[in-house]
């Protein structure tokens, strides 16, 4: 591949690749090329937004996000991506506010639902 190809033209040859062949190499492939990409949009949300996380964390979302576009390979068969960057922006977003929705499903729950959970199943009955 040619150093000037755009993150979406290298996807979408080393997808079209996976798609022909299923060699778990070229899986890896386009995992480190989304991961990179997902890493760079984190990266840039945080700067224009003002986000701050720790290592552990930004690690945690970057891996969330990309594991967002790769897994739906291992899950459909025909699954395709046409542009990467929309895609990728998607879990981007996906990855840095899911916490948010189970937060405010926490402020919404009353104080006599909020005693009937268990430290161990708390996140599932509130979803």
């Amino acid at each position: 591949m040619k150093k000037e190809d755009t993150h979406n033209v290298r996807f979408a040859k080393l997808q079209d690749e996976y798609l022909e062949s299923r060699k778990p190499e070229t899986l890896v492939q386009m995992y480190t090329l989304v991961r990179e990409i997902e890493s760079n949009y984190i990266l840039d949300y945080m700067a224009k937004h003002g986000l701050f996380f720790n290592s552990d964390e930004l690690q945690d979302k970057i891996e969330d996000a990309t594991i967002f576009v790769i897994d739906k390979y291992l899950k459909k068969k025909d699954f395709k991506i046409e542009k990467l960057s929309a895609y990728a922006h998607f879990g981007m977003l996906k990855a840095l506010f899911k916490d948010k929705e189970k937060e405010q499903a926490l402020k919404e729950i009353s104080p006599e639902q909020w005693m009937e959970l268990t430290p161990t199943n708390w996140y599932e009955q509130i979803d």
